[in-house]
């Protein structure tokens, strides 16, 4: 009797307890799907958050470029909302913003933006909460860093055929204007300066020849040799004179630097001169060589002056080979603050470790890199361009290549040449010429907009 008295008190005590337990459980369950939905719904905010503020970062510097290039306040505000609604459509579909607030500061190019967001809950929904909310904020300011841009353009014979010159000529333009847009006036226009130089079968030094060489352009070359007295057939008799023959040349055109400073970007002096571009005499034949030539543009350096680049690129003409490694060397002594010994005062390339200043080169061919000066000593004019690229990069100088309807040759050393594969462009007519040139300047002028 007892022991069945005692089963049955066991028997109710166990369901009381799970009835408890039931009761504890179904009111615990409520904060802990709100603890659980909360941050399931935060987390998903977050990840919207995140996803917005990139598409405002981006939206500034869009709207940076619309003020660079001119465009009215109320342009630029309808084009950023544009921007960013169009972004944000394609991220999702139930996020809901407001329009993005712009704000401008007077006298500066700074730009400001304001998006408020709102992302619809998921189980805080249960508990009332429908939705959370955030604000994104970004700001851009253009025209803070310096630029200094050196277009290289290769001038050799192939650009006379399919009306490459011309379309070279187009693409240069709007690139130029891209980075001095004809309508802003800059606060210092001289933080944005370009350069220019063309090559061929060599590169023509025009005013700098003799701050390069230390040789006038108008120059007369001597060359002494030891002369038979009396020849007959393979046998000289009577020993041999000291013959001395001479040439007048007239030219400015320059050959690879040669020796220890070859693939440095120090100044022109001695044991660091370039190589004039001189006749060679022929003892054998006893006469000289043809006198070496080149186009006839000398490099434009450092300027703020549209007209200037302008002019230079319409006098933009075809002539001889393709000495490539020249062009590299060339577009880096523009650019080289160790070579303002040699260009004008107002051209002198800015240090290195200038703050927020960016050196950039553009480097352009049609061609394969097939003429050099040097024999075996430093390499083909393929094998050169490489050290000079890699010697100018090491110093912080950014290259874009363009390989307009280049051969795999030329192709293979622009994309060796350029900083990243992104900066290097391979055009195969005069649209994508032009698309190449104007992504390129938009992309060197992103360099001075910061957010």
């Amino acid at each position: 009797m007892k022991s069945t008295k005692l089963n049955s008190l066991m028997n109710r005590w166990r369901a009381e307890t799970r009835g408890n337990i039931a009761i504890i459980f179904a009111l615990s369950i409520i904060p802990i799907l709100s603890i659980v939905g909360v941050a399931i719904d935060t987390q998903m905010t977050m990840t919207q958050k995140n996803k917005v503020q990139s598409v405002i970062d981006n939206a500034v510097i869009y709207g940076s470029r619309s003020m660079q290039a001119g465009k009215s306040r109320a342009d630029v505000t309808k084009e950023v909302n544009t921007y960013v609604a169009a972004l944000l459509k394609q991220q999702s579909s139930t996020l809901t913003c407001t329009g993005v607030a712009l704000q401008y500061v007077d006298g500066k190019q700074d730009l400001n933006a304001t998006i408020l967001c709102a992302q619809p809950t998921t189980l805080s929904n249960l508990f009332g909460q429908t939705k959370m909310e955030f604000r994104v904020q970004s700001g851009s300011t253009y025209g803070i860093g310096k630029l200094e841009v050196a277009f290289v353009f290769d001038v050799s014979g192939s650009m006379r055929s399919n009306g490459k010159m011309g379309d070279l000529k187009v693409a240069a333009r709007n690139a130029v204007d891209t980075l001095m847009p004809p309508d802003v006036e800059l606060t210092n226009p001289d933080d944005v300066r370009v350069a220019m130089v063309t090559y061929d079968t060599k590169v023509n030094a025009g005013a700098y020849f003799e701050d390069v060489t230390n040789k006038k352009a108008k120059r007369t070359i001597y060359h002494t040799y030891r002369q038979c007295r009396y020849q007959w057939g393979s046998y000289c008799y009577g020993g041999y004179t000291n013959v001395t023959v001479s040439t007048q040349v007239n030219n400015s055109c320059v050959q690879e630097r040669l020796g220890s400073q070859a693939f440095t970007d120090d100044d022109p002096g001695p044991s660091a001169w370039l190589e004039a571009a001189d006749p060679v005499f022929d003892e054998y034949y006893g006469r000289w060589s043809s006198i070496p030539s080149c186009n006839d543009i000398g490099p434009q350096p450092l300027t703020s002056k549209r007209s200037d680049l302008y002019a230079y690129i319409n006098d933009l003409d075809d002539y001889g080979s393709t000495a490539g490694h020249m062009g590299v060397a060339w577009g880096w002594y523009l650019l080289a603050p160790k070579w303002s010994s040699v260009w004008p005062s107002a051209s002198k390339p800015l240090p290195y470790d200038e703050p927020d200043a960016t050196k950039a080169m553009i480097m352009m061919t049609d061609g394969e890199f097939n003429a050099y000066y040097s024999g075996n000593t430093q390499g083909n004019s393929f094998q050169q361009a490489q050290k000079m690229c890699d010697a100018a990069k090491a110093e912080g100088v950014v290259i874009y290549t363009v390989a307009f309807q280049a051969p795999k040759q030329g192709k293979d050393i622009l994309n060796y040449c350029a900083s990243s594969s992104d900066f290097a462009f391979t055009p195969d007519n005069g649209q994508e010429l032009e698309d190449a040139y104007n992504m390129i300047a938009q992309s060197i002028s992103d360099l001075r907009i910061t957010y």
